[in-house]
């Protein structure tokens, strides 16, 4: 199992360092420096989320306590940061302003599917991180207290 992980992952890797087009750190579509990078780590976190929470299930920590807490806060990461990078993608790809106007007279532009995207994504990329954090800190005060047992 874990030789054919290790072939699938140096196959990803030579893929990814081998057939790239040329890149610049500044695209002209997206308009901001270091989006590429702010994609991948978005993903690379996301991914390590998964494999944490497989790790968990395939191991024999998920009958002890913290770890049920810890898995639900690794799923909203890796929700969070899907949602990211789906929500970055759309932002970074809209032609045309979303808010019209100045001051008191703004308004929102709804027009299409991608606007939507925009919104939705940017309303649960807020709303996927607080519960996210409090089953982390729920993890890490189980586990403390059970350490706290242990030592006594």
């Amino acid at each position: 199992m874990y030789r054919r992980l290790a072939q699938v992952f140096w196959g990803l890797i030579f893929l990814v360092l081998c057939s790239p087009k040329p890149s610049l750190a500044f695209d002209l579509l997206w308009g901001t420096q270091g989006s590429y990078v702010h994609q991948m780590a978005h993903l690379a976190f996301g991914l390590a989320m998964v494999f944490l929470i497989y790790e968990i299930k395939r191991g024999e920590l998920r009958g002890m306590p913290g770890f049920r807490s810890l898995v639900w806060a690794c799923g909203l990461l890796a929700w969070w940061n899907f949602d990211a990078i789906v929500g970055h993608a759309l932002d970074w790809s809209l032609t045309n302003p979303i808010i019209m106007g100045h001051g008191v007279h703004r308004r929102l532009l709804m027009e299409n599917w991608h606007t939507w995207g925009v919104y939705f994504t940017k309303i649960t990329h807020f709303l996927l991180l607080p519960p996210a954090f409090y089953f982390f800190y729920r993890s890490l005060r189980r586990f403390s207290r059970g350490s706290e047992s242990k030592a006594s």
